[in-house]
């Protein structure tokens, strides 16, 4: 990945994604909501990544911002960042950029100190599979006298600071508790950080019409060695499943199962997850394998459970 293809993906989210880090824009007025500001600044950002014009997203820095590189490598101001995104969009192909943020931290009235994770994800031309590079970073942003935000610094992280927490941000979007109705079954699961921050952990209630009631744990953790999402699944009746996730062109994800159920059958599967909006995830059973019989795939959608009604005391009275 070029240098600063990094960049625009943090540029590009940043606003896009919901921060409230401003806008690009210089006569902003006071009376527009964080909301509006974001929506705004995304608008345009979007219109000028898409055009590929390294003028428009370079707007977003102040005029003397500094962009350090993963390598240490400095970048000194606006027209600097405005040439590399330029010399980058020539000669790297487009991509899919995205932005997990890890933490916002207001330090005064007038700068925001951001930190998250860029990801990249680019199939070139003769390649079977999409490549993807993750690469963490701190931005700093400053408010200007006429009310607008402005980036004034980033500097990238090497791979090798990043913690399994900060790798496990790609698939936080699990988070929360979801829904499923599947063949007769009500699948629930709540996923959350475990105690270390350093695993997803879901918790999963199967029940049947039939009345029988199954649980398990669905743990995903990151394996260094492989540079790779690794699950393992175990359920009450005391079958146990292990996997591999894969980041997909798309942006789904897919994730390649095998173990043992309770009767002692061999079971392996493929499962891609795409996210439906915020609040959806459509899931596809690609394929599997039984007993070393192949069987048909499915498609189901599972949705986010919305947050419990708030009581209210004087109408419970």
């Amino acid at each position: 990945m070029g240098r600063f293809l990094a960049l625009t993906a943090i540029v590009g989210t940043l606003i896009s994604g919901g921060m409230m880090t401003g806008s690009a824009c210089a006569d902003e007025p006071e009376s527009k909501s964080p909301q509006q500001v974001v929506e705004d600044s995304a608008a345009l950002y979007i219109k000028a990544f898409e055009a590929r014009d390294a003028e428009a997203i370079s707007s977003l820095f102040t005029e003397d911002a500094e962009y350090v590189d993963a390598e240490g490598v400095v970048f000194h101001g606006r027209s600097t960042i405005e040439n590399e995104l330029a010399i980058s969009f020539e000669v790297s192909p487009p991509g899919q950029l995205s932005l997990l943020l890890t933490s916002i931290r207001p330090i005064a009235d007038q700068v925001i100190v951001e930190e998250g994770v860029s990801v990249f994800t680019v199939k070139e031309e003769g390649d079977d599979e999409a490549t993807t590079s993750r690469v963490p970073y701190t931005a700093t942003h400053v408010r200007q006298v006429d009310g607008s935000w402005k980036i004034a610094s980033v500097r990238e992280l090497s791979q090798a600071e990043m913690s399994p927490h900060d790798q496990l941000q790609a698939l936080s979007w699990l988070l929360g508790a979801w829904h499923e109705d599947v063949d007769g079954m009500i699948i629930s699961t709540e996923w959350k950080w475990a105690e270390n921050n350093n695993f997803l952990v879901g918790e999963f209630e199967i029940r049947r019409s039939i009345g029988r009631t199954l649980t398990g744990t669905h743990r995903i953790g990151w394996d260094a060695e492989r540079r790779q999402f690794r699950s393992w699944i175990f359920e009450s009746n005391g079958a146990a499943f292990d996997g591999w996730w894969r980041a997909n062109e798309d942006g789904s994800w897919s994730l390649d199962t095998s173990g043992v159920d309770a009767q002692g059958v061999r079971r392996s599967s493929s499962t891609t997850y795409a996210r439906d909006g915020d609040n959806a995830i459509i899931v596809i059973l690609e394929h599997q394998v039984v007993d070393g019989e192949s069987r048909g795939g499915s498609a189901h959608r599972i949705v986010r459970k919305p947050p419990p009604a708030k009581i209210n005391a004087a109408a419970s009275r």
